[in-house]
């Protein structure tokens, strides 16, 4: 009899999530205490996490990224956000996530992390790139070990012009992101792509001032929910549905 190895483990766990029955079981956002232990808050994201904290794009101060994570305790937020950004590709000699994470650590940074990276990732994959999902997710979380993790999966719609930007390969990104949380114990992986309705959607990829106000909210929650701890350090939970 063959041995299943830790892939097929963690395929197994993914097909068995998606039944309702077992869905409805998995640890959701704001089921923890709705306090995180995360004292610093350090965002790294793509052009779906430009002005998250804006007035232009957020009009009402509570829906901002930073308020939403001080409403579930932490108290210092960086956003470190720029448009086109994937973890390995550089647009206009710009930094990629990699870049942006090894300059924060550079600069002695630590805290608990939010990678909200893949949207490019996917559609650069989609489009031939040789360095697929999982080496993408481990050139940033090699950078992160010892560090709390949580990484949202990614989500778009047909609505989407560039087809690259397809629901096969943010599958497939997403389920890179399951299989890392078997190599890396301090990662946590919120399922945004499970709650991102086609309504909250502007243009397939970005999200409508409303949709981003439910992002930044989904997102410290889920922050909550998988660091509660004091201090924490691994997560409560690897998948948070």
């Amino acid at each position: 009899m063959k041995t299943p190895d830790a892939n097929s483990s963690v395929d197994l766990l993914g097909q068995l999530t998606q039944l309702p029955i077992i869905r409805d079981l998995l640890p959701k956002p704001g089921t923890g205490n709705g306090r995180t232990g995360c004292d610093r808050v350090i965002q790294i994201g793509d052009s779906t996490s430009v002005g998250v904290d804006d007035a232009a794009r957020v009009p009402t101060p509570g829906d901002r990224l930073t308020a939403q994570y001080q409403r579930v305790g932490a108290r210092t937020v960086t956003l470190d956000a720029l448009g086109g950004r994937s973890i390995v590709e550089r647009v206009n000699g710009e930094p990629n996530a990699a870049d942006a994470t090894a300059a924060h650590l550079a600069k002695g940074e630590r805290g608990c992390w939010v990678i909200a990276m893949g949207v490019n990732d996917a559609a650069n994959i989609a489009v031939g790139s040789r360095v697929n999902a999982d080496q993408r997710i481990d050139r940033i979380m090699t950078q992160l070990r010892g560090q709390p993790v949580l990484w949202p999966t990614v989500s778009t719609t047909p609505a989407a012009s560039n087809k690259a930007y397809n629901a096969a390969a943010m599958r497939g990104f997403n389920d890179a992101l399951r299989r890392a949380t078997s190599r890396y114990p301090n990662l946590a992986v919120y399922d945004w792509a499970a709650h991102a309705n086609a309504n909250l959607f502007s243009d397939g990829i970005h999200y409508t001032a409303a949709g981003t106000a439910q992002r930044n909210a989904r997102f410290a929650d889920a922050l909550a929910t998988a660091y509660p701890n004091p201090s924490p350090t691994t997560p409560r939970m690897n998948w948070i549905a």
